[in-house]
């Protein structure tokens, strides 16, 4: 890079039309968390702008692609809700969608024939022994390695001649001796000189197309105006500005955003923890808080507020609003992000994210199924594991903490290993059990678990307690022995779920078994 002076390739100004972005994953691995970022970016800013936003499957690398990653990497792409208008598996007036399929069809070969044709690329016989000697050479003296040109000036009719004769050959691109400009929506202007580049390979030998020429013939075909991606692609676009001047069209506009680092400072790995969207999705954490929490690694809305939901970003989202400094992964705010978002969940939806989280602990769940004996110790419902979801709730930080905390509300811990069970013997905790016992008749059920059932269950329960809590101030019994009398009879703990959720979930044959048990260890 540089700022040389003379004339200038102008790269990424405004793109007139109907604004097309795409996502271009290759089916090496699965969806890095930085790949997701990408594709969100590309989502939003095409969303924002009533634009299309197209999946491409960039397969030429044969060796490490394959057909699982592709799944893979589009099913975490619908699961983070990140819908595209065109794509290989929906089709669309810009297809195909996989460059392995493009390839096939002889778009890039035709693309490199035509460049051929008028004198801007040409055929390399160089030995890949020669091209590593030479590049020794040049690093031996300090020098940036490049092509030497020296089938630059083979004649086109003998080189032609060769290739068709099948002597190995590659097509390598005719660089200009230009500086060249890269105006990025981030980066602001960039200048490269094409003297540091050298004239680059754009079909192998194997006739296979490479990656900054594939991209630019598949960009003009599908006509994206604006290319968003990592910065690490920033050098890439140098390249690619020359091609697609080559082709005779303009650049698309870029946006090449920071990369997601590390605590350390380091790019994002594996070495950090979990990386994939698949790994978070695993763990227990929400779609719409995976896409929050990207979405705000570089970009953010105006005003102080983080918790936004999709359709916000895509209201607000502007590329202008894109820092440059690189985004550091902070596992403890995609928590706290989390947990807002699991707060926000309708009953119904809450019961069924938790459904693979409470099958893979071997439990119950109230979407239906078998019972499988998480609910330890407690009569088992529909209705009452829907109140136990629904009371740790608020507890919860990852979708896979539920088993946990919902296996701690039915279990009992028995009074005679419960420190806390010696406050029953206190004054008034005897005559708490004996009007809760008394009152059999009104404890709330949960029913078929359905929203409208736990919430009639709840509010059941606490005009019960306020019931209560008024008898207790007639007898002179402090409300603070009113609840944790219950609590300690009905958990053996001092804390845990609020009495209403215990009242609703626990049912009522455990209830009164609990309450009995506890008379009697006060007697």
């Amino acid at each position: 890079m540089n700022d040389a002076n003379n004339s200038a390739v102008p790269a990424g100004g405004p793109v007139p039309g109907p604004v097309r972005v795409r996502f271009a994953p290759s089916p090496t691995g699965t969806l890095h968390v930085g790949s997701a970022r990408t594709a969100l970016y590309n989502y939003l800013f095409a969303r924002h702008l009533g634009g299309s936003y197209i999946l491409r499957i960039e397969d030429t690398d044969v060796a490490r692609s394959s057909s699982e990653h592709e799944r893979s990497i589009m099913a975490d792409l619908a699961w983070l809700g990140l819908e595209w208008d065109e794509g290989p598996d929906i089709g669309g007036d810009f297809g195909p969608y996989r460059q392995s399929e493009r390839s096939a069809a002889g778009l890039y070969a035709h693309a490199a024939q035509r460049l051929l044709d008028e004198g801007k690329a040409y055929y390399c016989f160089c030995s890949q022994e020669r091209l590593e000697e030479q590049k020794a050479r040049m690093l031996a003296r300090g020098e940036m390695p490049k092509y030497d040109r020296r089938c630059a000036a083979l004649e086109r009719e003998e080189a032609a001649a060769r290739a068709a004769a099948g002597e190995p050959a590659t097509i390598r691109f005719r660089v200009p001796e230009t500086a060249i400009e890269v105006t990025d929506i981030i980066h602001g202007r960039t200048d490269f000189s094409s003297g540091v580049i050298g004239d680059f390979i754009i079909m192998r030998s194997d006739g296979g197309a490479s990656y900054n020429f594939a991209v630019v013939v598949d960009d003009i075909a599908m006509a994206i105006t604006h290319v968003i991606r990592g910065e690490d692609h920033l050098t890439n676009a140098a390249r690619q500005v020359l091609v697609f001047q080559a082709m005779g069209h303009e650049p698309p506009a870029w946006a090449h955003h920071s990369l997601i680092m590390g605590p350390d400072g380091a790019k994002l790995s594996k070495r950090h923890g979990a990386t994939s969207v698949g790994d978070f999705r695993g763990m227990g954490y929400l779609p719409s808080a995976i896409i929050n929490y990207l979405a705000l690694l570089s970009w953010s809305p105006a005003g102080e507020r983080e918790k936004l939901s999709k359709e916000e970003m895509v209201g607000e989202f502007e590329l202008q609003r894109v820092s440059k400094s690189p985004a550091i992964f902070d596992l403890q705010k995609l928590n706290w992000l989390n947990g807002l978002h699991i707060r926000d969940l309708e009953l119904e939806d809450l019961r069924q994210a938790l459904v693979p989280f409470l099958k893979a602990a071997g439990g119950e769940t109230a979407a239906g199924g078998e019972a499988m004996g998480i609910a330890t110790g407690a009569e088992k419902s529909s209705g009452r594991l829907a109140v136990a979801e629904t009371a740790v709730q608020t507890s919860l930080v990852t979708l896979a903490e539920a088993p946990g905390l919902i296996e701690e509300f039915f279990m009992l811990t028995p009074l005679a290993e419960s420190e806390a069970a010696r406050e029953l013997k206190e004054e008034g905790s005897g005559a708490v059990l004996e009007m809760a016992l008394a009152d059999e008749r009104r404890w709330p059920d949960a029913g078929d678990g359905s929203a409208e059932a736990v919430t009639q269950a709840l509010e059941a329960a606490r005009a019960l307690i306020k019931e209560w809590k008024k008898a207790c101030k007639q007898s002179d019994i402090l409300p603070k022995r009113l609840f944790r009398t219950l609590r300690i009879a009905l958990t053996g703990r001092e804390s845990g779920p609020e009495l209403p959720f215990l009242l609703s979930g626990l049912g009522s044959g455990t209830i009164r078994q609990r309450l009995q048990a506890a008379k009697e260890f006060t007697s």
